[in-house]
């Protein structure tokens, strides 16, 4: 994976993540896009804010979401930024953050900002719409 990653811009390597770690689940991509030192500045309680906690909360979201898909609506950077502006949509088909399953279909938006060092995801922050994720899922009425 090292060849894939040299040489990309940020914004490559962050749709790269996007494609491939959040949609598709690899997560055996982690190690070469998400630095060791990296930090989650907006981690649940009790969640790891390091790149454990990415490889956590990504097969979490996998066994969470049936036929999950990530659909990039903005997409920018500025120097060892990169913003993005997403649409994740799935079946809710197992538990999530304590929420069990509905078996409904959940669309939400996510918007985050991801600092880059050394072409790897070194630190992010994130706000989530889980306001309607919730309600999709019958959390909430």
């Amino acid at each position: 994976m090292t060849d894939a990653v040299e040489g990309k811009s940020n914004v490559d390597l962050m749709r790269l993540f996007v494609g491939q770690v959040q949609q598709r689940g690899r997560l055996e991509l982690i190690d070469s896009l998400v630095h060791p030192d990296f930090r989650n500045h907006t981690v649940e309680p009790g969640q790891p804010a390091d790149r454990d906690g990415v490889r956590a909360t990504m097969a979490a979201m996998h066994a969470a979401f049936t036929g999950l898909s990530v659909e990039i609506l903005h997409c920018v950077g500025d120097g060892d930024l990169v913003a993005t502006h997403k649409t994740f949509r799935g079946r809710h088909t197992g538990p999530w953050f304590g929420v069990p399953p509905s078996g409904n279909q959940v669309e939400f938006r996510v918007m985050d900002v991801a600092r880059y060092r050394d072409g790897q995801m070194a630190e992010h922050w994130a706000i989530a719409d889980a306001l309607t994720l919730l309600r999709q899922a019958g959390a909430l009425p």
